[in-house]
């Protein structure tokens, strides 16, 4: 066919009509060809400005993400000093508060032994008095103290974990906001030239785990409500434990002034009771005295009777043996008679007082042993009081409510 082709022979409008066909073609193909070039210029000239636009656009949104993780940022920042500031704060209001605790110790040491010390009274001065009603009522309130400060302390210390648990939330929310911050920044930085650009793999994937704005600032908003509220808790709390430290120290110095001043009237009491005492063995001991000396010229009034009343009984006895009528009931008869009677009676008398002299003798010498042992109970009772309050000067030591209040003085470096 080609060869046919070849050696075939055209007519002239044959050779006119392959010209224009083939010219035909050429301006046709040159106009697809032109419209091609003018679309091509126009996509290109429209893709360029859509890019840039694109990617103005994503450089803009960038520094807006940018500027609130700076905001975030900056929020959780000073929200972390804070919490730091006021888990300090705690942490010393809680040392305080166990230092008020551990004060507590001497005077609960102190009550308890003045307790066990006037066990040892004895006798009559085993008494329930104004004294021991204090010193209860002051065991009451230490031991009631000791249960609001530990209380207190505890409270303290779950406070301090839930700041804690805050503060390690914000550290992990500003760790992730830097981590971001850099990304983002790097992110914005980005040049059409720059050397650390490359083709990806599904960059536009949607990881797992990914989450809205509101749910992103939300997650912040939360942490840093959260801490906030756990702050201003915890600033009630060391309020609430200041209140607490200084109205118990208070009841207790109260107390302790109830106390004092029941035992200094009790040791008045004891003492005018042993000067009382003193003063009737003083004046038992004269009368008993005085009574000895008395029973001691009875006795000798009774012996100086008996010489009279043997005379007296002698004549009488020696004139029964006068003979016949001389054996006369005469005057010296009587009056001998009557010498004897007197004498007698006079030595029942004697006899009689001295019994009773000699009963007040012993009911003086029973009284005075009596006096002897109060004298010994009581000055048993003063000398246990006297050493409660002795033991009472150690309380001076102990730190008043204005003291506990304050903060501890910063160690030097």
């Amino acid at each position: 066919m080609a060869a046919a082709t070849q050696y075939r022979k055209f007519a002239p409008s044959d050779w006119h009509l392959s010209n224009f066909t083939i010219a035909s073609s050429a301006e046709r193909q040159r106009s697809i060809a032109h419209d091609v070039r003018q679309q091509s210029q126009r996509l290109r000239n429209e893709t360029e400005s859509k890019t840039q636009w694109t990617q103005h656009s994503t450089d803009t949104n960038l520094q807006s993400r940018i500027g609130d993780i700076h905001n975030w940022k900056d929020t959780l920042e000073k929200t972390l000093a804070d919490t730091e500031t006021e888990i300090d704060k705690l942490s010393e209001h809680k040392d305080r508060t166990e230092q008020a605790l551990e004060a507590k110790t001497l005077p609960l040491a102190v009550v308890i032994e003045c307790l066990g010390l006037r066990e040892q009274r004895v006798a009559i001065d085993r008494v329930r008095d104004e004294v021991e009603s204090e010193l209860h009522k002051e065991l009451e309130v230490i031991e009631g103290i000791q249960s609001v400060l530990h209380q207190k302390v505890n409270e303290a210390f779950e406070q301090i974990c839930v700041l804690q648990e805050c503060h390690q939330q914000l550290h992990s929310d500003l760790t992730d906001k830097h981590m971001a911050l850099q990304i983002d920044t790097e992110c914005e930085e980005m040049k059409n030239t720059s050397d650390t650009i490359t083709m990806q793999v599904d960059p536009t994937r949607i990881k797992k785990g990914i989450v809205t704005p509101a749910q992103w600032e939300s997650f912040s908003t939360h942490n840093t409500a959260r801490a906030e509220s756990e702050m201003r808790s915890s600033t009630h709390l060391r309020e609430a434990t200041n209140q607490s430290i200084q109205q118990t120290t208070t009841d207790l110095e109260a107390q302790w002034t109830a106390t004092a001043y029941a035992f200094r009237r009790r040791l008045h009491e004891m003492e005018q009771a042993r000067q009382e005492l003193l003063w009737q063995q003083k004046n038992t001991e004269e009368e008993i005295a005085q009574v000895q000396a008395e029973i001691r010229g009875l006795e000798q009034s009774l012996a100086e009777k008996t010489p009279p009343m043997m005379v007296a009984q002698t004549r009488l006895e020696n004139r029964t043996y006068r003979p016949n009528v001389e054996l006369c009931r005469d005057q010296p008869q009587y009056g001998m008679v009557t010498e004897v009677a007197e004498i007698a009676q006079s030595q029942q008398k004697l006899r009689e007082k001295l019994a009773v002299a000699e009963y007040a003798l012993g009911s003086l010498q029973r009284t005075l042993e009596r006096i002897m042992q109060d004298l010994a109970v009581k000055e048993n009772s003063l000398a246990i009081d006297q050493q409660c309050m002795r033991l009472r000067e150690k309380l001076t030591q102990h730190p008043k409510a204005h003291e506990l209040a304050q903060p501890r003085p910063a160690k030097k470096e």
